[in-house]
């Protein structure tokens, strides 16, 4: 019995190990999901995405797609150095917005350079160049 009770337990410890590091995403995952996020408009859930002092650029970044039908094509994303505090990200995909009716546009997101940032122990968008 105390062998049974014994394996449940370090099994029900593995898991709980493997679900924590799961849910902990990288530098280029919290870029990513910024970019998909951002396209959505959705101002509170990118404000959460960001670093703290770029809150109020992810807020006008939401606002300037309100009003638009927008997504994201074959977006990767990849770290590519450190500069500072930062952990540079690189993208690759294509961002096609729509306004009212007008045709799509199209626009390459490969060379921006997305500034990423641990902070209270996730990754955040802090900034681009």
């Amino acid at each position: 019995m105390r062998r049974h009770l014994s394996i449940l337990l370090t099994l029900l410890l593995i898991s709980l190990t493997l679900s924590a590091c799961a849910d902990k995403s990288s530098a280029p995952e919290s870029i990513e999901n910024y970019l998909k996020t951002k396209v959505k408009g959705d101002a509170d859930k990118l404000a959460s995405l960001s670093c703290k002092e770029y809150e109020a650029q992810a807020l006008l970044d939401a606002a300037s797609f309100e009003s638009v039908n927008a997504r994201i094509d074959k977006l990767t994303c990849k770290e590519t150095g450190k500069q500072d505090k930062f952990t540079l990200i690189s993208c690759e995909g294509t961002l096609v917005i729509q306004y009212r009716g007008e045709d799509p546009r199209e626009q390459n997101l490969s060379g921006t350079t997305y500034l990423a940032i641990k902070e209270d122990d996730e990754w955040k968008m802090c900034g681009q160049q």
